[in-house]
């Protein structure tokens, strides 16, 4: 719509000069105009007319150029204003991006004390599944969550898949496995993919978490690949009644990186015994 009034405005602009510039000629042929119609004499030719019909001159070639100054002007303006306005949003965007920047290393500063909190906790667990078991519970504890699991990269037959490792107030016997193959359900895309997700719209039914007061639906959920190397070693999935936000994000992350090293080397283990 702006961009419409704005063709709207040099339009009229353009027809207003014109129709200043027409009534000028206008009155500047009035006289012979009157002559030809009437066949009579010119006006110009009667001396007591020629001073009032110069005034009328006069005052049409000043109104002609006042025009002309009116319009030169309001264009001028409105170039000014737009080299104002880029102006200003180039400023505010600088600003915003400064205030984003600020905020995010603080975040990131936040997140740092977190993570040499965690690392303290679990860097003494020799047992690679209770040191995930208790990264898991202090990341509930920080972020609100309901409920957490880590599931470890894996291969049956020809086919890659994630099986649950460790989990936090997950609803499943202890003899009991889950498994996923690679870009199965939310667990096995992200496996698949190898890319965080923040979601805050789960399915209906995803997940459900019991307590002593019922049955609930977590709405947000946070499924994050483990990586050491460019290589994935599982899947963190952790589910909350409150929105993540992003130095949740990093924070998830960073703690699964803490411990990546020890999954990684539990693996070559295995594949050794093997």
């Amino acid at each position: 719509m702006k961009a419409l009034y704005k063709n709207l405005a040099l339009i009229t602009s353009l027809l207003f000069t014109l129709s200043i510039i027409g009534l000028a000629y206008y009155l500047f042929i009035f006289p012979e105009r009157i002559a030809n119609q009437t066949h009579l004499i010119s006006l110009m030719e009667v001396p007591e007319l020629k001073p009032v019909l110069d005034e009328l001159y006069v005052f049409t070639g000043v109104s002609v150029f006042l025009g002309f100054i009116a319009i030169l002007l309001h264009l001028f303006n409105k170039n000014d204003e737009n080299e104002s306005n880029v102006v200003y949003i180039e400023k505010f965007k600088e600003k915003k991006d400064s205030k984003e920047a600020k905020n995010s290393k603080s975040e990131e500063g936040d997140v740092d004390e977190e993570l040499k909190e965690i690392n303290a906790k679990i860097k003494k667990e020799s047992d690679n599944k209770l040191k995930a078991e208790k990264l898991l519970s202090y990341l509930a504890d920080q972020l609100e969550a309901s409920q957490a699991a880590i599931y470890v990269a894996d291969k049956k037959g020809n086919k890659n898949i994630i099986s649950l490792f460790a989990a936090y107030a997950f609803v499943l016997p202890e003899s009991q496995t889950v498994s996923y193959e690679f870009g199965e359900g939310l667990a096995g895309q992200v496996a698949k993919e190898k890319k965080l997700i923040n979601i805050s719209d789960i399915p209906k039914g995803y997940i459900k978490i019991l307590s002593g007061l019922g049955e609930s639906n977590p709405a947000h959920l946070i499924l994050c690949p483990i990586m050491k190397d460019q290589k994935l070693l599982g899947v963190a999935e952790i589910a909350s009644f409150k929105e993540f936000s992003k130095s949740h994000e990093i924070l998830v992350e960073k703690s699964l990186a803490l411990i990546a090293n020890d999954l990684s080397k539990g693996k070559q283990k295995e594949t050794e015994e093997k």
